[in-house]
């Protein structure tokens, strides 16, 4: 990411061949960057009918993490 400090981006997660039946899996994954180091984020919305929502209820939450590396 060049010049992204301090920002965000997100990209709609697609559905992978190895996805778990059932499992919930983030509608947005994305990037970031905080004081130059990059982490990912994950966010999902919150999918419930308005009528089914406690007040309290988040419009969308997320997680904020390093970035994976894979094991060689």
């Amino acid at each position: 990411m060049s010049d992204f400090n301090n920002k965000i981006a997100f990209w709609k997660r697609k559905p992978r061949d190895n996805d778990e039946p059932g499992k919930k899996y983030p509608n947005y994954i994305g990037k970031m960057t905080v004081d130059g180091k990059q982490k990912e984020v994950s966010l999902w919305l919150n999918m419930k009918k308005p009528e089914e929502r406690n007040e309290k209820d988040p419009d969308m939450n997320g997680n904020i993490q390093d970035p994976y590396k894979r094991e060689e």
